[in-house]
């Protein structure tokens, strides 16, 4: 379900580096969600300028890190950056809470262990693992947005609806069905089979118009 947003108006060409609110003037929701847009659009900039297409936080090296566990795989826990977003593995849980750890740099509460392909976060049942070859495995990253349908607890209590909704960076491990032959790490992308098709734009279309509405009985 998507957001009740007047209008979005944010125009990267016109190089618009904030929002400025105007005494008395009226608050709309098109002057914050503009003034997100700019400021999310320049820390993806700035993140990819500085640390390139893809990079692991040189505080979290083991990001996203992907080791062999029994028939599954492991997850790294940490922050990676992709293409601008910001990804990051929270890892999971301890069955006991004296082993949780405490971030002394974002001042927050870590979960000790790495996650697993089964439990990643963001999906719930994935694709059953190749039993043979030699594969590629990646880290798909994207925005979406959540409102209340998704988190019931962004409906403001104190008002009994739902006042804001919000962006998420989400992210899944996956693994590319073809084999990935004699493709390693250092292999240009178009030499890699299967890749092209999973990184192609969507071919989804949009048409708009507009048509007389046939005349109705008032009676």
């Amino acid at each position: 379900m998507a957001s009740d947003l007047s209008r979005i108006r944010n125009n990267p060409l016109l190089d618009f580096s904030g929002v400025e609110l105007k005494q008395g003037g009226v608050l709309l929701d098109a002057d914050f969600n503009e003034l997100v847009a700019v400021v999310d659009r320049r820390l993806r900039a700035t993140a990819s300028d500085v640390l390139g297409r893809s990079t692991v936080s040189s505080t979290t090296p083991d990001a996203f890190k992907i080791e062999l566990q029994g028939n599954g795989l492991r997850i790294g826990r940490g922050r990676m950056y992709v293409d601008g977003l910001l990804a990051e593995c929270h890892g999971g849980p301890a069955a006991d809470a004296a082993q949780k750890q405490f971030d002394p740099l974002l001042a927050e509460v870590q979960f000790p262990n790495p996650l697993t392909y089964a439990t990643q976060p963001f999906w719930l049942q994935p694709a059953p693992l190749p039993t043979a070859g030699s594969h590629l495995i990646y880290l798909d990253v994207w925005e979406r947005e959540v409102t209340h349908i998704e988190r019931p607890e962004l409906v403001e209590t104190a008002v009994g609806v739902e006042t804001s909704s919000r962006k998420q960076t989400v992210w899944q491990v996956r693994v590319l069905a073809e084999g990935a032959g004699t493709s390693d790490c250092g292999s240009d992308d178009a030499s890699v089979p299967g890749w092209a098709a999973v990184t192609a734009p969507s071919a989804a279309r949009l048409n708009t118009g507009t048509h007389d509405a046939p005349p109705g009985n008032n009676d």
